[in-house]
């Protein structure tokens, strides 16, 4: 069988890990390749910086919990995109629930590894605790927000709101979901512009999901005509414009319905089905806006456009009107 590349940086990353960990474990104490270098690079990385409990944190130890954790972490990425997409070939599941069990795999294999690195790094509970309080303290300052957004992520991965491929609007941003990451959401927007939006953002403000219940939406064209026009024909040719635009579904069948009894206009409303699809709905519109001011023109159906009358209140001095042009200037 021959392995695919994700699959042989996974297993070199799990064997340096276990090398990294059997090294912790088995090496005497006292020896190390530490002891490789010279007596004052030794004393220099040997030196005791503080301690925690019983466990005195030297500089080598540094090197190699970030050793660890660098090669903890990259093992979990790599793991967690082969799991995705085995996921997604095998189609056992769908792909947003494959996301979802490819990113829990990763956070489970971290935090057993994170948890066996410090067992065979001596590290108590006692510790632990510690190191919890003080990571508490930090958050209490200033990470409010980052455990917040990691938190949501978590919350969006489990109730699924949006899912990838969702068609979504939050706050200022419309577009489409490409990734739901620990710390933000990706989106991509109609303009092809990528978005990263907090992930608290969606637990805390209103989402609009497109294509979360059903992939259809129903939109509406506001049309105003004189009152000299005949509603029923008026109904007929938006209806017929409706019909003959390849995007709009006929079941459900659109309608046109009559909003308003405005002050110059009658004031109609056509309202269609669409699927929605991986751009905005102003090209659907247009196209509509298009083929009603071409055939309102061809039935001379008039669309009047706002007027305004001006009223002159009585004033103390005359006004002087007169149609005599200004005398030519010399």
């Amino acid at each position: 069988m021959r392995w695919s590349l994700e699959s042989r940086i996974v297993a070199v990353t799990a064997v340096a890990i276990l090398a990294l960990l059997l090294g912790l474990a088995l090496v005497p104490r006292g020896h190390s390749l530490v002891d490789l270098l010279g007596s004052d690079a030794r004393h220099l990385l040997e030196r005791p910086l503080f301690t925690l409990g019983k466990l005195t944190v030297t500089p080598v130890f540094l090197i190699k919990a970030f050793v660890f954790l660098l090669l903890l972490s990259l093992l979990c990425s790599k793991l967690r995109h082969l799991v995705y997409v085995k996921l997604v070939q095998t189609k056992a599941v769908g792909q947003e629930r494959s996301y979802m069990l490819a990113r829990f795999a990763s956070i489970a294999i971290y935090v057993i590894g994170f948890l066996v690195g410090l067992e065979l790094a001596g590290v108590s509970l006692n510790t632990l605790a510690i190191l919890a309080g003080t990571l508490g303290i930090g958050i209490g300052f200033g990470l409010q927000s980052l455990v917040a957004n990691w938190v949501a992520g978590l919350v969006l991965l489990v109730e699924q709101p949006i899912r990838i491929g969702d068609c979504i609007a939050v706050g200022n941003t419309s577009g489409v979901v490409v990734r739901i990451g620990g710390r933000g959401t990706s989106v991509r927007t109609y303009d092809n512009e990528l978005i990263i939006v907090p992930n608290s953002t969606f637990t805390t403000t209103q989402v609009t999901n497109w294509s979360g219940n059903d992939p259809s939406i129903r939109l509406s064209i506001p049309v105003g005509v004189s009152y000299d026009s005949d509603p029923d024909t008026v109904r007929t040719l938006l209806l017929q414009i409706a019909h003959q635009h390849p995007d709009v579904l006929s079941d459900p069948a659109p309608e046109v319905v009559i909003a308003e009894l405005g002050d110059s206009t009658l004031n109609f409303l056509l309202r269609f089905w669409r699927m929605i699809g991986q751009d905005d709905n102003y090209r659907i519109k247009s196209d509509l806006y298009y083929s009603i001011l071409r055939v309102f023109a061809e039935q001379r159906i008039e669309m009047p456009f706002p007027q305004r009358d001006l009223h002159v209140r009585t004033v103390d001095t005359p006004i002087l009107v007169s149609n005599v042009p200004p005398p030519a200037k010399s």
